[in-house]
């Protein structure tokens, strides 16, 4: 492009933890073109995190769960009206570039319907159903093992844009957050959840529990973050489960979330949303991974760790185990199938790994 655009459009609509990954190519986009106008399209899942960004102009909140409703109610006149409410408005903005980072139909064709003359999108084989026949260009592929936040910033390379080091991301401004005083080794917050989507990277909340216990019991304060309703309940047993540990105190949104994390010296959880927010943030976070390629998925920033699993067939790009030897447990959300891979982490090595991490040297999670 030899004009510098004046308007840029981001498409990148879920889930929390892909949102997270793109950020650093926005702060990019805005050192590139600090002049453009540069918005974003997100559904409602992932929206809260975008808010007040300080390189974003516009947010436009692409109401996926209200379409869907309208259209599970047969309401079909209600659900044109609020498609053709955010079409208009994505239209008005006069976007001359968009960039597609999720590449599937849904999104690639909100970008096409976005009116934006140039449509960069993800390259096969990273790009699917069909979303190739919306795009302008595409770069080069990069191998797959490359991890999603530089294969995010290679959708710039037709612009002539690539930094020389990856972006930190930035936030929006962070809710005040009032927390206990932490423990002789600093604040721990472990997040046990997993969405339906990701049940595949569930580790046991038994194993959750012991962990929180140990690292309570070596003088960190551990607190139990939580989501909605459902994660509630799950930290409050695991509370009851654990001696020593608290339940987080209510965060409210994503960015309170960010507020507690950056007042933490550890966070520990599966391949989520909420521990590639703590990466990002600074927070030195311990990932559990099972079934996906940590080269790819795992924690990018500085200050982190992994404790992997040891079996021939991880990593996987199953989005359900096909094992027969994976177990079937019950819960009070119903019941969760617990892929053998991640049963190959122990409790004891995920505490050796948080323990390191906490008495590490105070630089070793800066950026």
């Amino acid at each position: 492009m030899d004009t510098p655009p004046e308007s840029i459009l981001i498409v990148r609509l879920s889930a929390l933890g892909d949102v997270i990954h793109v950020l650093p190519t926005l702060a990019a986009l805005r050192q590139a073109y600090p002049a453009a106008k540069i918005g974003w399209a997100v559904e409602e899942k992932a929206h809260s995190v975008l808010l007040g960004h300080p390189q974003l102009d516009r947010v436009h909140l692409i109401p996926r769960q209200a379409l869907a409703k309208a259209l599970r109610s047969v309401r079909l006149g209600a659900a044109s009206a609020t498609a053709a409410a955010s079409l208009r408005e994505l239209r008005a903005e006069g976007y001359q570039l968009a960039l597609d980072f999720q590449s599937n139909f849904r999104s690639a064709a909100l970008t096409r319907l976005s009116g934006a003359p140039r449509r960069i999108g993800q390259p096969k084989p990273f790009s699917k159903e069909g979303s190739r026949l919306f795009f302008t260009d595409t770069p080069p592929a990069v191998g797959k093992e490359v991890h999603k936040i530089e294969r995010n910033l290679e959708l710039l390379r037709p612009l002539g844009v690539r930094p020389e080091r990856t972006p930190r991301p930035a936030f929006g401004p962070r809710p005040a957050l009032e927390l206990p005083p932490a423990g002789p080794l600093g604040r721990v917050v472990i997040h046990a959840g997993v969405s339906a989507f990701g049940a595949l990277k569930a580790w046991r909340e038994e194993r959750f529990a012991a962990l929180g216990a140990q690292l309570a019991a070596e003088g960190a304060q551990v607190l139990f973050a939580w989501g909605g309703r459902s994660e509630e309940v799950q930290a409050e047993r695991l509370v009851a489960s654990a001696p020593g540990t608290l339940k987080a105190p209510p965060t409210g949104s994503i960015l309170g979330l960010a507020a507690l994390l950056e007042q933490s010296q550890l966070f520990v959880g599966v391949d989520s949303g909420p521990l590639h927010l703590a990466a990002a943030l600074g927070c030195p976070v311990l990932g559990l991974y099972g079934p996906k390629h940590t080269g790819t998925y795992g924690p990018y920033w500085p200050g982190t760790a992994v404790a992997a699993a040891k079996i021939e067939c991880s990593p996987c790009r199953y989005r359900r185990c096909p094992r027969e030897d994976a177990e079937v447990v019950a819960t009070p959300e119903g019941p969760r199938k617990i892929s053998p891979c991640m049963d190959t982490i122990s409790v004891a090595a995920a505490a050796a790994a948080g323990l390191a991490l906490l008495r590490a040297p105070a630089d070793g999670a800066s950026p």
